[in-house]
């Protein structure tokens, strides 16, 4: 497909203006209950921006692609459309999730490779990391510079089969809020990296020192902060999702009658697919099977449900995953952490009975 055809695609003149950006980043989470199949309707996909969003146009915007490479590269979003593509379902969650919350929504993808691109543009061999910039920008911290978001992901990762620049979210062009024109994807790492409005690739090489990330101060967030001593704390890179479930329904603090009640929600992980969900309706003390409502599969989510004879009483109920490498979700956050990510433990959602 040309770019000239692209644009006369039913509702694509719509995104080739330049739309004002909005005055404050935003910050969207909706009731995972409100989600009624698989995947996450676009209008219902959780946001979260560092900085506002960014003024962009068709008629400009470009993706580059530079550093450690033989050929550099500057595409359009119509280059990408021509490029080979894939599709791939998979959840996006965001690092500071609640235990419980509903920042994470589940869909299906498409885009290029990140593997692709880098064999085209001639990524150096010893490459050992790519630096991602969007086109958002801002100051991260009161004495930071004002710097463009961006993130540092091993090439590792960038070369898996699953990683890539996505451009359709649900087979739909992706929403300004969900980084139209085009977005980084990891699946099975936390949504961080999956930097939206994505307009810069760097190509660096072991001893390159990635002078944005650095200098916006991006290096202090989104670090595993583990207190070995009271003079020790270990800090490591956040990367994988950790294996979790959330309750949908029913919700906190709900008051419900004497019935059979069917309790519902999701489960994920980073590594593997979701082996089991447990239901207790004790507070942790039993647990019971819950059903999975499809084949789990790598990367995305899994709906299960329990049918629930609830009796008079005050109930604490919980949900837990175990994924078939045998991570099994933990029960309560590990007191040695020192930070606010991962918040994967089991989260009590209280009922009245009546």
């Amino acid at each position: 497909m040309t770019r000239r055809g692209f644009l006369f695609l039913p509702g694509a003149c719509s995104l080739s203006g330049q739309a004002p950006s909005l005055s404050k980043p935003q910050n969207l989470s909706f009731p995972l209950a409100d989600i009624e199949g698989a995947t996450t309707p676009p209008e219902l996909f959780f946001v979260r921006d560092h900085f506002s969003e960014p003024e962009l146009s068709l008629s400009t915007w470009k993706l580059r692609i530079e550093g450690r490479v033989a050929r550099p590269m500057e595409l359009t979003l119509a280059d990408l459309i021509e490029s080979p593509t894939k599709k791939l379902e998979a959840v996006l969650e965001c690092a500071g999730n609640a235990a419980g919350g509903s920042a994470v929504s589940n869909g299906v993808w498409e885009g290029v490779s990140l593997a692709h691109l880098l064999h085209e543009a001639g990524a150096d061999a010893a490459a050992a990391s790519v630096l991602f910039e969007g086109g958002d920008s801002g100051r991260l911290f009161p004495n930071s510079p004002d710097l463009p978001y961006c993130q540092v992901v091993p090439v590792a990762k960038c070369r898996q089969p699953e990683s890539m620049v996505a451009f359709k979210l649900n087979d739909r062009f992706l929403a300004r809020k969900n980084g139209f024109p085009a977005r980084a994807l990891f699946p099975g790492w936390y949504a961080m990296d999956s930097v939206k409005w994505l307009q810069r690739m760097v190509v660096l090489g072991p001893a390159d020192e990635p002078a944005g990330f650095l200098g916006s101060g991006m290096n202090k967030v989104y670090n595993r902060i583990v207190e070995v001593s009271a003079e020790d704390r270990k800090v490591t890179r956040l990367s994988e999702i950790l294996v979790k479930s959330a309750m949908a329904w029913p919700s906190d603090q709900l008051n419900l009658p004497v019935a059979r009640h069917v309790m519902r929600g999701f489960a994920w992980t980073g590594l593997g697919v979701v082996r089991a969900v447990e239901v207790s309706t004790d507070g942790g003390s039993t647990w019971a099977p819950a059903k999975l409502e499809s084949r789990p599969k790598a990367f995305s989510w899994v709906r299960w449900n329990y049918a629930w004879n609830a009796t008079a009483g005050d109930h604490v109920l919980m949900s837990r995953a175990v994924d078939d490498g045998g991570r099994r979700q933990p029960m309560r956050r590990d007191p040695q952490r020192k930070d606010g990510y991962e918040l994967s433990f089991c989260a009590p959602v209280r009922c009245a009975v009546r």
